[in-house]
């Protein structure tokens, strides 16, 4: 029994050592609780869903890849909440929150954001009824709730803007992990700590659950504008011909085209030409944006979208891994934004919350002296001035 007991922990030593290597200590340094953080009351709510309650605790086991499906939840709550972050598992349509507070005041609104997760400020209650608006509820499955008392809102709260329509950068990538694997402290420097405007497009969102995993990789990483999710699903190819054929070439072009024009990113980073190791995917990212770059400036192509976003010059093209105009950026720089943390060490935190990937072991945020290194890039198009 005692060699048994031994050897158990022995193992949860090694897991715990497995996890700090995969980059779990920069994960929660960036998402530490602050003095003056709003305690979170989930724990100590009853929740009454109108269909049985079986598998309710889904909504609070805070994994991702599990839902709750329901026609409509009522909240009781000892204490009032101030709070309420929702994960859904679909996109959701509009919805509508009750609030009931102990002065027997009602208060009802409709929210109709886009976004699977949402915040909203609530005004007290110790009771909500939260349920879709339209009688079709198929989209109505709960992957998360967060309940917050008063104060600050703890950091991975998010609380999601729209891209702006002019932007200083856009990283465009095949799938969700891509953003960290291989643009490194990117969006860190960028939209963290620099608070540039930028957008994040990701090609083929893959999944309900990829679609999670990357806004909470995004968030963790500093930006605050909702991605772009392409309308393309992931397929395996090695070559650029075959993953253009899944979905039509001029589908594509066009698409990334109309992505130039309507966020006007000064500057954009794609994947490299080879695709890193080879993914047709990533060999679409930047033959497109390649094309994109020319593209967008003419009236000529793709004129629908020039009708409605107009023509713009993108002035610096970055390819991965490019040949020509290298030039290597700097992840190693602690920022102000995340406590002293590196660009690189806070991509590590971003890529910690793509669980579903960590089964593959050889994928990791790829450092300066790998084959894939996320701090090298070419500057493969610039517009003359």
């Amino acid at each position: 029994m005692k060699k048994t007991l031994l050897l158990l922990i022995a193992l949860l030593l090694l897991v715990n050592t497995a996890f700090a290597q995969e980059g779990m200590p920069f994960y929660e340094q960036v998402n530490a609780p602050k003095e003056g953080d709003a305690k979170e009351l989930s724990a100590y709510a009853e929740f009454t869903p109108d269909n049985n309650k079986k598998n309710i605790f889904r909504m609070t086991d805070r994994d991702y890849d599990t839902r709750f499906k329901t026609k409509g939840i009522t909240i009781n709550l000892k204490e009032p909440v101030y709070g309420l972050y929702i994960c859904f598992d679909d996109d959701p349509k509009a919805w509508r929150i009750t609030e009931h507070t102990t002065t027997r005041t009602k208060n009802t609104s409709v929210i109709e954001s886009p976004y699977l997760h949402q915040f909203v400020k609530l005004n007290g209650a110790t009771q909500l009824r939260i349920e879709p608006v339209e009688n079709k509820k198929e989209w109505f499955a709960i992957k998360e709730i967060f309940l917050f008392a008063e104060g600050n809102l703890p950091r991975y709260v998010q609380t999601w803007e729209e891209p702006k329509q002019k932007n200083d950068i856009m990283v465009f990538f095949a799938h969700p992990d891509d953003e960290m694997l291989f643009f490194g402290g990117l969006i860190p420097t960028y939209a963290g700590e620099l608070n540039k405007d930028m957008v994040a497009v990701v090609l083929t969102p893959s999944n309900k659950l990829r679609k999670s995993e990357l806004l909470n990789a995004l968030w963790t990483a500093g930006l605050k504008t909702y991605p772009e999710f392409g309308p393309f699903n992931d397929k395996w190819s090695n070559k650029l011909d075959k993953a253009y054929k899944y979905f039509g070439k001029k589908k594509v072009r066009s698409y990334v085209t109309e992505l130039f024009r309507k966020y006007k990113p000064d500057t954009v980073f794609t994947h490299d030409i080879n695709g890193e190791y080879g993914h047709g995917m990533h060999r679409m990212c930047a033959d497109a944006a390649m094309l994109a770059f020319d593209n967008a400036a003419d009236p000529q192509k793709y004129p629908e979208s020039a009708a409605t976003y107009g023509t713009f010059e993108v002035q610096k093209l970055y390819i991965h891994l490019y040949p020509e105009n290298q030039r290597e950026f700097d992840w190693d720089k602690p920022l102000e934004y995340f406590d002293g943390l590196t660009g690189f060490q806070v991509a590590q935190a971003g890529y910690f919350c793509h669980t579903s990937q960590h089964r593959y072991e050889q994928f990791s945020v790829e450092p300066r002296d790998s084959k894939y290194s996320c701090y090298l890039f070419g500057l493969a198009k610039e517009r003359q001035q």
